[in-house]
C-alpha cells in the first residue's frame, strides 16, 4: 500500500498522539441525502478554532477510469466558536431541505448540534458528501488550499483541488500544518484499489463496505485470449484475403487458435472462414468491440465458422498451464440463423492433442451475441501443453454460420473470487470503545447503530451457529449466519461470508447446504439447541439415579453419563 509522504506520515503520528485524548473524528455516515452527519468526540468545551474537515476523493471520471485521484471533494471549516459539546461530541450534519426533509435523528443533549450550511440552490443534495467511493476523512489544523467552496465541491464533488497530482496513491500536495485524526473509508478489500477507483490516504481504515456481484470473466489472471482482429493476430492465411486466417496468435497472455489441421484441430478451407463485425461483449480491452479495432477496417471484428460443409469441424486452441491451476473459459458467440446456424457447440480438452474428453456442450444460440461460459476445469493443472477443442455442427445451409469473439482463458474460477463491488450506499462507520472501525447498518434508515451525539455501540460479534447472526438464507450485514453447519459449509467455500458479510452470493451458496449437511445425532443435547452445554448439564444432574436419560445404556444416570456429556460439550456435529 502506497501512504502519503514520510514526512507527511511523522505528522499524522505525532498529531495523533498529541490531540488524542482532546478531539477524535468517532462516527461517520454518507451518501444518505439529509441523513448525513459527522461526529466529533473529545474534552468537553475544547475549542475547534482553526480546524477543518477535508475530504479527499475522486475527480473526474472517463467511463469507468479515474482520471483525478487525491481530490478536495468536501470541505468544511469550524469557527472560533465552536466547541465540543458537554457530554463530549460535536455533531457536524446535512441541514436537510424542504424537499427531501429536515436532519431525520435526534442529537442527543449535551452535544453540539452544528448543522452545516445550505449552498444557494437550497438543496440538501447539494452539499451531500459523495459515497461510495474510496474516501479519506482529514480533521486539520491550519488548512491552507486554494478551495473557497464550503461542504461539496462545485462539478458535483470534482471540482476541488488536486493534492495527488500524479495520481499514485500519494498527496503531493499537504495544504495544513498538521493532522489531528483520519480515518478512511474503504470501498473495497486490498492494499490497492481496483481499476476505476481513486486512491485513499491514510491508515486508520474503516470497512470495506463491500456488496457484490458476480462477473462474467471479468478479472482474475488471464492465461490466453484472443479478440479477432484480422490483422493484429498474426498467423497464417489460408487464402490471399486478411480475413482468413487459420491460425490465431493469442492477444492477451501467451497461446494459439488452430484451423489448419494441426494439434487436433481441422483443416478449414477458406470458404468457411470469414470475419464478421464483433462485440464487446466479454472484451478485455479498450475497443467497443474487442480489444481493439481492426486497423485495416477500422472495425470491430469476430471470426466466423461458415457453412453446413463444415459440420463436425473443430477449432482448438492451445496454452500452457504450467504455472496454473484451473482454467476458466469463455466467450461470445452467435449464430447467423437459429434454424441455420451451427446449433451445437461441443468442448473438449487434452494434454496431447489426440486423446480428447467431451466437457461441456452449449445450444439454443441467438442472432445477437451472448456469453458463454465453460465450467471450471482442473483436469489440466500443471501441464505444459493445454489444449481445448470446439467441435460445430448443425447448420443447414452452405452460408450459415457462428461467430466468435473474446475468447478468454482466465487461471481461477470465475465464482466468489471474481466479483465487482457494487456498494451503492449509504455508508454508516463508527469507532469502536478498542479505537478500531466497524461497518454500520447498510441503510438510509436509522438503526441502532446511529448513535447521533452519543457513545457508540460495539458491534456485535457471532461465530457460525450463533443463534443471533441471521438467517442463512437472508442477506445480513454482519458475518456468519445461525445454522452452524450450514455457516461452515459456505464459509469453506467462499471465506467473504465469514470476513466481511453475508451477502446475497452466501445466500446463493447456502442453498447448496440441504445436499450437503446432514445432522449427526447428539443425543445429550437435551434442549435441543444444537449445544452442549450448561442447560444440558442441568437437566442430566436433575436425573441423577433415574434412567431416562440414560446415555451409555446401562440403566442408570450417572458418572458415565456424565463423562459423554463433558466429552460433546459444545456445538452438535
Amino acid at each position: 500500500m502506497r501512504f502519503i509522504t514520510m514526512m507527511g506520515t511523522a505528522a499524522l503520528t505525532m498529531t495523533a498522539a498529541s490531540h488524542a485524548q482532546s478531539i477524535l473524528i468517532n462516527e461517520i455516515r454518507t451518501g444518505s441525502a439529509n441523513a448525513e452527519y459527522i461526529e466529533l468526540k473529545g474534552t468537553p468545551g475544547a475549542s475547534l478554532a482553526g480546524m477543518s474537515i477535508v475530504v479527499i476523493g475522486d475527480g473526474t471520471s472517463t467511463g469507468t477510469a479515474i482520471t483525478r485521484t487525491g481530490v478536495v471533494e468536501w470541505l468544511y471549516h469550524f469557527a472560533a466558536t465552536d466547541v465540543i459539546g458537554k457530554n463530549g461530541f460535536l455533531v457536524l450534519h446535512n441541514p436537510g431541505d424542504a424537499i427531501s426533509g429536515a436532519f431525520p435523528f435526534t442529537v442527543t443533549p449535551g452535544a453540539t448540534d452544528l448543522p452545516w450550511p445550505l449552498p444557494v440552490s437550497g438543496l440538501a443534495a447539494d452539499t451531500q458528501i459523495e459515497s461510495p467511493d474510496n474516501q479519506t476523512y482529514f480533521l486539520v489544523t491550519g488548512y491552507s488550499g486554494t478551495d473557497t467552496f464550503i461542504t461539496r465541491a462545485p462539478n458535483a464533488g470534482s471540482g476541488g483541488q488536486d493534492l495527488d497530482t500524479n495520481d499514485d496513491g500519494t498527496l503531493d500536495v499537504t495544504p495544513w500544518t498538521s493532522i489531528v485524526d483520519n480515518v478512511v473509508l474503504k470501498e473495497t478489500n486490498g492494499s490497492t484499489p481496483l481499476a476505476g477507483q481513486d486512491w485513499w490516504y491514510g491508515t486508520n481504515f474503516c470497512g470495506p463496505f463491500i456488496s457484490r456481484t458476480l462477473v462474467q470473466a471479468s478479472s482474475g489472471t488471464t492465461i490466453a485470449g484472443w479478440d479477432f482482429q484480422t490483422t493484429t493476430n498474426g498467423g497464417t492465411a489460408a487464402a490471399a484475403s486478411p480475413n482468413t486466417p487459420r491460425l490465431f496468435n493469442a492477444n492477451a497472455g501467451a497461446g494459439a487458435m488452430y484451423l489448419d489441421g494441426t494439434n487436433g484441430s481441422s483443416n478449414w478451407l477458406a470458404t468457411e472462414l470469414n470475419a464478421f463485425t464483433g462485440t464487446g461483449v466479454n472484451a478485455t480491452g479498450t475497443g467497443t468491440g474487442g480489444n481493439g479495432l481492426d486497423p485495416a477496417t477500422s472495425t470491430t471484428s469476430s471470426v466466423a465458422l461458415v457453412g453446413s460443409g463444415a459440420n463436425g469441424k473443430a477449432v482448438v486452441f492451445k496454452f500452457s498451464m504450467a504455472t496454473f491451476a484451473g482454467v476458466n473459459p469463455s466467450y461470445a458467440t452467435r449464430t447467423s440463423g437459429t434454424t441455420t446456424g451451427f446449433t451445437t457447440q461441443q468442448w473438449a480438452w487434452s494434454t496431447d492433442g489426440s486423446s480428447w474428453t467431451d466437457i461441456d456442450v452449449f445450444n439454443g444460440f441467438t442472432t445477437s451475441f451472448v456469453l458463454k461460459q465453460l465450467a471450471l476445469l482442473n483436469a489440466m493443472d500443471g501441464a505444459q501443453d493445454a489444449y481445448l477443442r470446439l467441435t460445430f455442427s448443425g447448420a443447414t445451409t452452405t452460408t450459415s454460420n457462428n461467430r466468435l469473439d473474446n475468447v478468454l482463458m482466465l487461471s481461477n474460477a470465475v465464482t466468489t473470487d471474481t466479483v465487482v463491488t457494487n456498494y451503492a450506499g449509504p455508508i454508516h462507520g463508527y469507532r469502536t470503545s478498542t479505537g478500531t472501525w466497524a461497518i454500520g447498518t447498510a441503510s438510509a434508515t436509522a438503526s441502532p447503530m446511529d448513535t447521533v451525539g452519543a457513545e457508540n455501540l460495539d458491534p456485535a460479534t457471532y461465530a457460525c451457529g450463533d443463534a443471533g447472526a441471521g438467517d442463512c438464507g437472508t442477506a445480513h450485514n454482519n458475518a456468519f449466519c445461525a445454522d452452524s453447519c450450514c455457516c461452515t459449509y459456505v464459509c469453506n467455500a467462499d471465506p467473504f461470508c465469514c470476513q466481511v458479510r453475508w451477502d446475497s452470493i452466501c445466500v446463493t451458496k447456502s442453498s447448496e447446504c440441504a445436499a450437503n449437511c446432514t445432522a449427526q445425532p447428539c443425543p445429550a443435547d437435551f434442549d435441543a439447541d444444537g449445544t452442549v452445554g450448561g442447560a444440558d448439564l442441568g437437566v442430566l444432574l436433575g436425573s441423577w439415579g433415574g434412567s431416562d436419560l440414560d446415555l451409555t445404556a446401562d440403566g442408570i444416570v450417572n458418572g458415565a453419563d456424565l463423562g459423554v456429556l463433558l466429552g460433546a460439550w459444545g456445538a452438535c456435529p
